[in-house]
């Protein structure tokens, strides 16, 4: 579903002024002269688009917020629809002007806007400990860039985003249809399950202590009073004997694959040392006789083939040592899984002893029933504990699977998300960024200098590809950009900006891009480009002929 902007309406009801404008579907550019184009209002239109939808954008100090009303005419699956913002009083109204929905709580009007936009975040909130819906601005996060903040990898361009903290990736996520509120409550419910689990072994290992201090007072003089309590006994020991046993069979699964690498490696180092012998005759036959040994040609300079055959060789040499790096680490790895595989043989010797052990020796039975009783309670606990972590992580499996399938979409993402900007790293040959910093969504970075404002909008740009790829029935926004050529750039990377967001168009119904100087004959353009542009005085966007065109419409909507 798209959602796409038709007009804004800015009313300063104290000096009587206001300025509106249309938007067209497709590339609408908003520019001004590029010799005295600055501080013309083309921050200020594009701030007050989110704006007027709850998100609150950073206005500078000249711009009096208490005075300004804001009127925004959206559409969303052919139905026209108007917000009305007055610093907190929000007002929507449909398309006969008819009031829907009026508000002064910001989670109000989260609610109404995921159900009208079929969208919304969901975030935990720690503090209460319960899952909300958050703000409007969480849900247009991918859609607008504030002149003010090209600063990389993160989220800036709204006030008051860090009401939940680390926001970035449950956003993020979210946005691209991965989390949604079933996730989160899967969460929560994992978390309350190994809870409870927790809790059941801490009392496991409470009453295990109970046991052997009572055990220690016996001196070795229990045994179960009655049937039942032999049975709780020989079941504790059974359930140790096959965890023990399971134990070994992970370990003992992991060192045959250990080994497998092992053997594998020393095959390819063996392989290697063929293939350098191999090249090093080839060098000196090449010395020897002068013939090229793929085409047979004698040759009068042997070096460009002597070369190719060196680098070759020193290939060769740095594959070895990456490799015999790679052994050495797998034979620590097998000897500390050796190490622990010795362990759980002793102990499962130990434990074997335990169960065989032999009853005859329990002479003096009748002087220690008490403490045999007592002993026998807290297996009967042990067993209840035992079976109630049995249900709970009965009860957990189904929710490991739901979270384990969220974490194979999520690396199928990152996956995609490093391949797509490392490809246009080297297309802009943004070489300062190191490939650790975005080999997944985790990890921030952000280029130094004049390339911080593309490697902004790259990532932006990559964002919103991702969401069209993984969550293709996804609500779309409006694509805002907000003067990415007034940083500090030369001509020429200014240009490959604009031209990239540009080629970049076809991924939105709607982009909005203001840039200063914009001459439509230097760019590579293949669809409509609607222009606007500003040429009113310096801080004189509004003005009072406007206010008085379109009063109607404030008075209307102030009165609803």
């Amino acid at each position: 579903m798209d959602i796409k902007f038709n007009s804004i309406y800015i009313f300063d009801v104290k000096k009587e002024e206001a300025y509106t404008m249309n938007f067209e579907e497709g590339i609408n550019i908003i520019t001004s002269s590029d010799i005295d184009g600055t501080d013309r209002g083309k921050s200020v239109l594009l701030r007050s688009l989110y704006h007027s939808l709850g998100a609150d954008a950073y206005f500078d100090s000249k711009w009096n917020e208490s005075d300004k009303i804001y009127i925004l005419k959206f559409e969303v699956q052919d139905n026209i629809y108007s917000i009305y913002r007055s610093r907190q009083l929000f007002k929507i109204f449909d398309s006969n002007e008819k009031l829907v929905f009026r508000t002064i709580h910001r989670s109000e009007l989260a609610i109404f806007l995921g159900e009208l936009f079929n969208f919304a975040i969901y975030l935990p909130n720690r503090i209460k400990d319960q899952l909300i819906i958050a703000p409007p601005a969480y849900s247009f996060l991918f859609n607008f860039l504030d002149q003010d903040k090209y600063d990389g990898t993160s989220f800036e361009s709204f006030k008051n985003l860090r009401q939940f903290s680390n926001f970035k990736l449950n956003v993020i996520y979210s946005h691209l249809g991965i989390y949604n509120k079933n996730y989160f409550e899967l969460i929560k419910q994992k978390e309350e399950f190994d809870l409870k689990i927790k809790s059941k072994k801490d009392e496991i290992d409470e009453l295990n202590k109970m046991k052997d201090r009572t055990n220690l007072i016996l001196d070795g003089f229990s045994c179960p009073e009655t049937t039942e309590a032999l049975e709780n006994e020989l079941s504790l020991e059974t359930k140790e004997y096959s965890r023990l046993i399971n134990e070994m069979n992970i370990i003992r699964n992991k060192l045959v694959d250990l080994r497998n690498q092992l053997e594998e490696q020393n095959i390819i180092l063996k392989q290697l040392s063929k293939t350098e012998t191999k090249k090093e005759k080839e060098l000196k036959k090449i010395l020897k006789d002068k013939v090229c040994p793929e085409c047979h040609s004698i040759l009068n300079d042997t070096l460009e083939l002597r070369s190719k055959r060196y680098n070759y060789v020193d290939n060769i040499f740095n594959l070895r040592d990456e490799i015999k790096i790679e052994n050495i680490n797998v034979q620590e790895e097998i000897s500390k899984n050796e190490k622990i595989y010795s362990d759980l043989v002793l102990a499962l010797d130990k434990h074997n002893e335990k169960i065989c052990k032999n009853k005859k020796e329990i002479d003096d039975y009748t002087r220690f029933k008490g403490l045999n009783k007592f002993i026998d309670e807290i297996n009967s606990d042990l067993i209840v504990n035992v079976e109630e972590i049995d249900t709970i992580e009965n009860n957990l499996k189904p929710i490991k699977k739901e979270i384990k399938k969220i974490k194979d979409k999520k690396k199928n993402v990152d996956e995609n998300y490093y391949y797509l900007i490392d490809k246009l790293k080297n297309k802009f040959k943004l070489n300062e960024l190191e490939a650790e910093n975005y080999e997944n969504l985790s990890k921030n970075f952000c280029a130094s200098g004049s390339n911080k404002p593309l490697s902004t909008v790259i990532w932006y740009l990559t964002l919103n590809e991702l969401k069209n790829k993984f969550c293709p029935e996804g609500t779309r926004f409006p694509m805002v950009f907000d003067s990415p050529n007034n940083a500090e750039m030369d001509q020429e990377k200014k240009h490959a900006l604009i031209q990239y967001i540009i080629d970049s168009s076809n991924n939105f119904k709607q982009i909005i891009i203001s840039a200063i100087g914009f001459n439509v004959n230097e760019y590579n353009i293949n669809s409509k480009i609607n222009i606007k542009i500003l040429d009113n005085k310096k801080y004189c966007l509004l003005n009072k002929e406007v206010y008085k065109k379109n009063y109607r419409v404030l008075e209307c909507m102030n009165e609803a």
